[in-house]
Formats: C-alpha cells, structure tokens, sequence
C-alpha cells in the first residue's frame, strides 16, 4: 500500500489560495424611521484601483480597474440582511459602532472588509 494521498487530494491542498483585496464598505442613509433606504459601497484599498487611465473592460470582471458599484437597501432589515450576504461580522466593535453612527450621523464605514475579486462579483459590490 502507498502512503501517498490520492492525486485530487494534492492538487486541493497545492491550489492557491484566492487573493483576498481590502477593503471598506461606505453606508449612506437617506431619510428617517422605516422610510430610510440605505446606499451600500464597496471601496478596494489597493492602488490599482483608482487608476483612472486603464479601462475597466480591458481588465476583466475584479480587476484593478473596476469600480464600485453602489447596492440599494429598501429598509434597516434589507440592509442588515445584505451586511449578512457580503460576510460583515456584527459582533466586531466596529461594525456595531459604524451602524450606530448609521443611525445616529447617516453614514459610517464599516473597516477591514477583505474580500477576493470573484467574491465582489458575486456580491454585486462591482461593475462587471
């Protein structure tokens, strides 16, 4: 017997990782009570991503020159259902912080967001 694990066992393990991209979200609320809505976006840390000379088509969906692409939450439940989808985690102090300064200023970013091209995508967080 061969003590050697199964050839699709090693490529899983060899696979490389998807680069994970930082990033913040940046929350908007406009209007009060239940009639608020809330505009959600997704902004890249990485310098590439604001270079403003590259095209984004020539990129490829994720790429360095996308842009953010802003999401639209009808209601506070929308909004929190969203923050679920995207994969913010509610017990960090600073996203309980950021959605009280939602509630109590109007907006707040929501820091250390990291998240891979493919994911972003997925999200609908950018312009394809």
């Amino acid at each position: 017997m061969s003590a050697l694990p199964s050839g699709s066992g090693v490529a899983a393990r060899l696979a490389p990782a998807k680069a994970k991209t930082r990033g913040f979200l940046h929350i908007v609320r406009y209007g009060a009570g239940p009639s608020a809505i809330y505009i959600v976006t997704y902004h890249r840390l990485d310098h590439e991503s604001h270079s403003a000379s590259l095209p984004s088509a020539s990129l490829g969906a994720g790429g360095a020159g996308t842009r953010p692409k802003p999401a639209l939450a009808e209601d506070a439940q929308a909004l929190i259902e969203m923050l679920e989808r995207i994969g913010v985690d509610f017990r960090l102090s600073e996203v309980r912080g950021a959605l009280e300064d939602i509630l109590r200023l109007g907006s707040a970013n929501i820091p250390a967001l990291w998240l891979s091209d493919e994911e972003m995508v997925e999200k609908g967080l950018v312009e394809e």
